[in-house]
């Protein structure tokens, strides 16, 4: 990603690394400048946010109790994949 002007197609595909914090002081400026000039990326940009807002308020589900501790010890055995090359066991 280039320090100067990004253009609408190099701003959606930073989209989720803009989200979740994850870009440099400097890209962040970059994608910021540019949201404030593009209403249309701006608004997939919050589309986006919204969205993964929702998804974090309504996802907590907790995992049965047990299961983690199955899964880690199943993919420690080296002992994971049916013998027919199906679904991995657990």
């Amino acid at each position: 990603m280039g320090e100067a002007e990004m253009d609408c197609g190099a701003v959606i595909e930073e989209m989720y690394t803009f989200l979740d914090g994850e870009l440099t002081a400097s890209q962040r400026i970059t994608i910021t400048s540019h949201l404030e000039g593009c209403i249309d990326c701006h608004e997939v940009i919050d589309f986006h946010a919204e969205l993964k807002l929702v998804i974090a308020q309504r996802c907590t589900e907790q995992v049965p109790t047990g299961l983690e501790e199955r899964i880690r010890q199943t993919l420690a055995s080296g002992d994971h994949h049916d013998p027919a090359g199906g679904i991995p066991r657990l």
